[in-house]
C-alpha cells in the first residue's frame, strides 16, 4: 500500500477493490493486528530496510546528478551539507483514539518528526499523545540520533540539525555539542532560544548601528526600519553580573532577530515598549578534527 502511495489505513481499500489486479488483500481486522504485534525488535528491522533503500536511492540520485541537491538558503545554498529540521506537530483528533488528549491546540496528537531538506523527505517520526511536551530533550535527542543514523553514512560526517521554538534544553545542547566533538565530525546547529530576562537584559543596551541588515528570500537585504539582526554573545559572556551562559558550550552563539509585529501579535513589555517583536536562537558548530 505504501509502495503504491498509500497515506492512511483507509487507502488499502484502493488496492481491495481491485483485486483482480492486485490480488488477495488484507482486511481491516486483519491489518489492525498485524500493526499491533510490530514491537521495538521489528521497528528497528523497519528502519533498517528503510536505510538501506535510502542509501541505494542516493547513490542513484549522486550518479545522475553529481550529488544530493543542496540545502537552499535566500540566494544561495549550503553546499554538501546534509541539513536536518525536527519538528513537533498538532495533529487534530476528532473522536478518542488511542494516545490523543487536550492540549493547548484542541485535541489529537503531538509528534516529533524530523525531515531531510535536501531531498525532502521524512527520516524519522515518533508518535506522542497529545499532551507531549514542545521541548521534551529525550524525545529530541531519541529522533535527532534516530535521524542521523537514517542518513546514509558517506553524508554523515557535514551536518546541520535546527528545530524552532524553545527546544534549546541544556540536555539536548549538550548532546549536541558531545556529537559534534566526535573526530571527523562536524556538525552545526540552530535551534530557538527562549527570550526571558537575561535575553532582554541584553538587548536593551544595545546602540541602534549594532543592529544588521536581515536578507530576504531573494537574498536582498531588508531596510534596517523593518528587520534587524545582532549577537548577543559577548553581552551575555561578559556580562556586569558575569558569564550569563555559564555551562553552556564556549562555541555557541545566540543570534536575536527583529521585526516589526503584526497586528494582532502578543508582545512582552519590552517588545510593547520598543515596537519590535524579538525572537531569539542559538548557533553552535564544531570544527572537523582528523
Amino acid at each position: 500500500m505504501i509502495a503504491d502511495g498509500g497515506r492512511v489505513l483507509s487507502d488499502l481499500a484502493t488496492l481491495r477493490d481491485q483485486g483482480e489486479l492486485f490480488g488477495p488483500v488484507a482486511s481491516d481486522p486483519t491489518l489492525r493486528r498485524a500493526l499491533s504485534e510490530i514491537d521495538s525488535l521489528a521497528l528497528d528491522r523497519i528502519a533498517a530496510a528503510r536505510a538501506t533503500v535510502r542509501r541505494k536511492v542516493w547513490q542513484l540520485i549522486a550518479a545522475r546528478h553529481g550529488g544530493i541537491p543542496a540545502s537552499p538558503v535566500a540566494d544561495r545554498d549550503l553546499g554538501k551539507q546534509i541539513v536536518i529540521r525536527l519538528d513537533a506537530t498538532m495533529i487534530p483528533s476528532h473522536s478518542d483514539k488511542e494516545g490523543a488528549a487536550a492540549n493547548f491546540k484542541g485535541y489529537g496528537h503531538h509528534p516529533l518528526a524530523s525531515f531531510c531538506d535536501n531531498t525532502g523527505e521524512a527520516l524519522v517520526v515518533t508518535l506522542r499523545p497529545g499532551t507531549a511536551g514542545s521541548n521534551t530533550a529525550r524525545d529530541h535527542i531519541d529522533v535527532a540520533d534516530a535521524s542521523i543514523t537514517a542518513v546514509p553514512w558517506p553524508y554523515r560526517r557535514n551536518l546541520l540539525i535546527t528545530t524552532d521554538g524553545a527546544r534549546a534544553t541544556h540536555y539536548f545542547i549538550d548532546h549536541l555539542h558531545d556529537l559534534a566533538a566526535k573526530r571527523g565530525q562536524h556538525l552545526e546547529y540552530s535551534i530557538g532560544w527562549e527570550l526571558g530576562e537575561r535575553e532582554q537584559g541584553a538587548i536593551t543596551p544595545l546602540p541602534q548601528d549594532v543592529w544588521d541588515h536581515v536578507t530576504d528570500a531573494d537574498g536582498k537585504a531588508r531596510s534596517l526600519d523593518d528587520a534587524g539582526v545582532a549577537e548577543l554573545t559577548g553581552l551575555l559572556r561578559r556580562s556586569v553580573g558575569g558569564d550569563q551562559l555559564a555551562g553552556w558550550p564556549q562555541t555557541m552563539r545566540i543570534i536575536c532577530r527583529r521585526e516589526r509585529p503584526g497586528s494582532g501579535a502578543q508582545l512582552s513589555l519590552l517588545e510593547e515598549a520598543d515596537g519590535w517583536r524579538y525572537s531569539v536562537s542559538i548557533q553552535g558548530w564544531s570544527r572537523v578534527r582528523r
